[in-house]
């Protein structure tokens, strides 16, 4: 009942409007009623004299009656959203609806301008506004920019924010190659897509398709600019074609056999992806389950910022509902891949164990171990997600990071009660391989601590496990390989 609630005596914040007159402020939920003279109100918190000394409530968790009360329009709760179009204009609508849904407001979109709309949520039954919402389009730098200097809320969008931002994973994405329906191609490596792009193999004939002469195709945008490059490891882009939208780019390769393009996964459209393959044989297509396990190597996550600073009830609780299982359906239908916990059975990890046996070959150690792996997990579940870690570092990266969120909450829910939740480490082939295994337990057991610090004392059972370089995901000659292996897996027994 109270858990919106928030009250303390004397409160820090100086007043930003001095103001006085008898108030009574009852919560949203009627659970509480407070009466006073009003000290101040700053536009988020109420500073009340009261019969118990001077107390502050939430500006955003109550109404306010009487001749002491702000303007209504003080009231109403403000968020500027900054981020690039397919942000504001696709992925945020659904996910102010449903939350305006969840929790019982009526709700209209207003079109503000040619980039611009606003979102108003209002008192079901007596109409009155509640919050205003209001959407910018804007690049990615830009929107980082405003909101590290307060010009606003929160943005949206696929660039990690420096610190003194937090931030959040909300949603995934991916960088997919793509070909016409009419290119007889179906897979490339990292290094033939890079020489492709870097206008290195100016003709399908030299990768063994058909005689066609190699037309690139891309968006002509910043971040997409940005994640071509890191593909590319800074290197020069060849000669390509750009176009002005991501769909504009999967149209024009769809209709040319010879071109390739590089398109986000939520835009594919009538294109054909490219499965992504490692000179050692290892493949790995763009799938929902190998996103968001970041098995697929040009995986994507989209980022919810802000400041660190205290923002109304009504804001804090959508950007928690934007973080949460009940957001996932909104981003589904908004076409990214959402981060919800699948399970994957033993019997579809087919192609991994063949990874695993292949790579033991004829060593003995290397296959009794593949052999203990197998007897160890085969009467579990994965778990669609997976812990990674930075370049050269312990440290989890962006996506891990909220993942040891997402499960503590998935696991305090109850989602896994009397079940083992076993954390299997992994690690890359590179050095000496009982090294290896001695740093897989170790990074395994990390990330065990870290998630049932949040997890608090849920009825489940945290187990460690560890296989070193037993089973590879991709090739270990590329730096992507490599990171991909070292990894933290999470399987359900």
């Amino acid at each position: 009942m109270f858990r919106h609630l928030k009250i303390a005596v004397l409160a820090c914040l100086p007043p930003a409007v001095a103001a006085s007159g008898p108030v009574t402020l009852t919560t949203i939920d009627g659970s509480l009623t407070l009466k006073g003279d009003l000290v101040a109100y700053d536009g988020e918190f109420f500073r009340v004299e009261t019969a118990y000394g001077t107390l502050t409530m939430d500006g955003g968790n109550v109404k306010c009656d009487g001749e002491g009360c702000p303007p209504a329009e003080a009231l109403v709760a403000k968020a500027a959203f900054l981020g690039p179009v397919d942000m504001i204009h696709r992925l945020l609508p659904p996910l102010i609806a449903q939350f305006a849904a969840r929790e019982g407001y009526a709700h209209r979109k207003i079109f503000t301008g040619d980039e611009a709309l606003a979102w108003e949520l209002s008192d079901a039954d007596s109409g009155a506004l509640i919050a205003r919402f209001e959407g910018q389009v804007l690049p990615e730098d830009d929107a980082l920019e405003r909101i590290a200097s307060r010009f606003g809320d929160v943005s949206l969008g696929r660039i990690e924010g420096k610190a003194g931002l937090r931030q959040d994973v909300i949603a995934l994405d991916a960088l997919v190659p793509v070909v016409a329906p009419d290119n007889p191609r179906a897979m490339v490596t990292l290094r033939q897509l890079g020489a492709l792009l870097q206008g290195q193999v100016t003709n399908w004939g030299s990768l063994g398709s058909a005689e066609l002469p190699v037309s690139v195709h891309l968006p002509d945008d910043p971040v997409s600019e940005r994640m071509t490059r890191r593909l590319l490891s800074g290197r020069r882009i060849g000669s390509v074609t750009r176009h002005d939208s991501m769909e504009a780019v999967s149209n024009a390769v769809a209709a040319d056999p010879a071109a390739l393009g590089l398109v986000q996964y939520s835009k594919i459209g009538n294109a054909v992806p490219l499965v992504i393959a490692g000179p050692c044989g290892l493949s790995v297509p763009a799938t929902p389950n190998s996103i968001k396990a970041e098995d697929y190597p040009l995986t994507v996550p989209l980022f919810l910022h802000r400041m660190d600073t205290l923002q109304p009830r009504v804001i804090r609780d959508f950007i928690a509902f934007a973080r949460s299982e009940e957001a996932q359906a909104a981003i589904r239908a908004a076409g990214f891949v959402d981060q919800s916990i699948g399970r994957i059975g033993f019997d579809r990890q087919g192609d991994r164990l063949a990874n695993a046996v292949l790579a033991a070959a004829e060593d003995a150690d290397a296959m009794a171990e593949v052999q203990r792996m197998i007897a160890t997990l085969m009467e579990g579940e994965r778990l669609t997600l997976t812990f990674r870690f930075r370049d050269g570092s312990s440290d989890l990266d962006p996506q891990s990071a909220s993942n040891v969120i997402r499960l503590a909450d998935v696991i305090s829910e109850g989602a896994f009660d009397g079940r083992e939740v076993v954390f299997v480490g992994f690690t890359d082939g590179v050095g000496d391989r009982d090294a290896n295994l001695r740093l897989s337990e170790r990074r395994a057991r990390a990330v065990r601590r870290a998630v049932s610090a949040y997890a608090g004392d849920a009825p489940v059972e945290f187990t460690v496990d560890a296989f070193g370089e037993a089973m590879p995901m991709a090739c270990d000659d590329t730096v992507w390989g490599r990171q991909v292996n070292r990894r933290v897996e999470v399987w359900l027994r």
